[in-house]
């Protein structure tokens, strides 16, 4: 079954739902080729408006994710010749740069600056997607952009949309339980489409008992919600970014699928692949660690959740309560509480010429005292490794 968020994709600004008014300043600026900086919670339509957009006005969709270069040479190689090169269809051009606040720390070594001044050099209007635009990173390019904010949507816009969806595919539902279902989304469109398929995929029935599966969103997905997509769907368009939109990285949310598989997966077939999946995971994070080929994340985290979603038969309807890993999560806390230590000591080695563990025994403590005092001594250090020092 194809995916609703891919078959219910607004094909122009008209089908898009709310925020009428940050959609006229976005296509304003696009016809005057002025830059956009655009911000909001998930699910609100950022990305899927400019694509919209860029239809309404015969235009290509340039799409680069700013998570995925470090350096100035990268954004320039990639970001720059789309910039000042022409369509090779002979079309207008937009460019996209989502996640922004992926080259925002400054270990990006001018990724910012790089990208600040192709905002001024481009041909083409370049639309930037970020979290939280207010960051003091990401002040030189906001203060080069118009900033348009996509607000949260009303549950009833939720709920109109929904039932266009049931309408349309000849669902079974109830107005309040599909009301209950858009409230519960906490004004995430994405979210409630998904969670609707994964409901009525089976039955084509939205039932209320069903609902209590659900718990209420927030803006960022809970690993509860991740964990519940994965288990209770088999859908693989679906869940393969389960954990994009959570603030974990994915080692923790590894562990908390080892917690918890055992408590989903009661048939001991479905168990033994569930867990041969997660072990394949493993491996590659090995690969990842010992060669540096980061690339493989992809495999991991595909192996983490579709591999996981497939491993099942068929979905158990029980409802779980998802444990959170004890002893395990414990020990990889602490283990990240010394990673950070030892990360600022491999900066300070290159300026210090003596041992990481020389710098860890003699320096880390004095800078320690330094940076609780709230003096800044204008190292290279990130805002994690600051706090990590005034703690």
């Amino acid at each position: 079954m194809k995916p609703w968020t891919i078959k219910y994709n607004p094909r122009s600004l008209k089908e898009i739902a709310g925020n009428e008014d940050s959609l006229y300043k976005l296509r304003e600026c696009v016809l005057k080729n002025k830059s956009v900086l655009v911000h909001g919670p998930v699910g609100v339509g950022k990305s899927c408006s400019i694509y919209a957009l860029a239809n309404d006005l015969g235009l290509e969709v340039f799409e680069v994710n700013a998570s995925m270069f470090r350096n100035k040479n990268e954004i320039n190689e990639k970001v720059g010749s789309a910039a000042k090169q022409g369509s090779l269809f002979y079309k207008g051009r937009i460019i996209l740069i989502d996640e922004l606040d992926g080259i925002s720390g400054k270990e990006d070594r001018g990724g910012v600056q790089a990208l600040g001044a192709l905002l001024k050099e481009s041909n083409v209007p370049m639309v930037l997607i970020a979290n939280d635009p207010w960051s003091a990173n990401l002040y030189s390019l906001r203060s080069k952009c118009e900033v348009i904010e996509f607000k949260k949507l009303d549950y009833l816009i939720v709920y109109k949309f929904l039932k266009d969806i049931c309408i349309k595919e000849k669902i079974k539902f109830s107005e309040e339980d599909l009301k209950s279902l858009a409230r519960r989304a906490g004004g995430d469109l994405r979210a409630a489409i998904i969670d609707l398929q994964s409901l009525v995929e089976d039955s084509r029935e939205l039932k209320k008992e069903e609902l209590e599966f659900l718990g209420n969103r927030r803006q960022k997905e809970s690993i509860f919600n991740s964990l519940k997509l994965i288990f209770k769907s088999k859908n693989t368009e679906n869940v393969l970014g389960a954990f994009d939109d959570t603030d974990m990285e994915l080692d923790e949310c590894f562990l908390w699928l080892d917690e918890n598989i055992a408590r989903e997966y009661k048939n001991p077939e479905d168990l033994r692949k569930a867990y041969d999946m997660l072990s394949k995971a493993d491996v590659f994070k090995s690969r990842i660690r010992r060669q540096q080929h980061y690339r493989f994340l992809v495999y991991r985290a595909a192996l983490m959740t579709a591999g996981i979603a497939l491993a099942k038969k068929e979905k158990y309807s029980e409802f779980n309560f998802y444990k959170k890993p004890d002893r395990i999560f414990k020990l990889w806390r602490a283990k990240q509480k010394f990673a950070k230590r030892k990360t600022i000591a491999e900066k300070l080695n290159k300026e210090l010429h003596c041992s990481v563990k020389k710098i860890i025994r003699e320096q880390i403590p004095y800078l320690k005292i330094i940076y609780k005092n709230k003096s800044n001594l204008n190292l290279e250090f990130d805002e994690e490794e600051v706090e990590w020092l005034k703690s």
